[in-house]
């Protein structure tokens, strides 16, 4: 499987035209998965979603990449109302991202939802396909890998 979401380059279109990208992210993953190739064929993927103790930041660690590059600080949300936050896409709030250190970004809550109990935190689930090759997080050794959406209740 490779991820596509960030390769829509029509407006009215949701399916990708530039074939050779998809091309080269499945046949990475074919090299890794079928063959036993050491390639990177996947983007950052989440490993670790922590709230702090008064709940005003959120950390994220990655993996399968050895760095990650930043290229928005957009894409990310949080929703503090409770179970209304699994139905109602308008009560997720957007955070950025406000530093970095490693495989690890942290993202400030700044919004109404400081301080309170969160329901959950979400990845590029609003933004999805998002423009052409501008998805927020990308591997550092190879540019084309993209992080994939997310998800995470609390």
């Amino acid at each position: 499987m490779a991820v596509a979401l960030d390769l829509r380059d029509d407006p009215n279109l949701i399916h990708p035209r530039t074939k050779h990208d998809v091309a080269y992210r499945l046949s990475r993953a074919g090299l890794a998965v079928a063959y036993g190739q050491s390639v990177e064929y996947l983007g950052p993927i989440v490993s670790n979603v922590t709230l702090s103790n008064d709940r005003e930041r959120i950390y994220v660690t990655y993996t399968a990449v050895s760095e990650i590059s930043l290229r928005s600080t957009d894409g990310f949300e949080v929703c503090c109302r409770g179970e209304r936050c699994a139905t109602k896409d308008n009560d997720w709030e957007p955070l950025t991202i406000s530093g970095k250190t490693g495989l690890t970004i942290t993202l400030t809550i700044r919004n109404i939802c400081a301080r309170r109990s969160i329901y959950g935190f979400r990845y590029l689930w609003r933004e999805t396909p998002c423009p052409f090759k501008q998805a927020p997080i990308y591997s550092f050794t190879d540019a084309n890998l993209p992080s994939p959406p997310y998800l995470k209740v609390f």
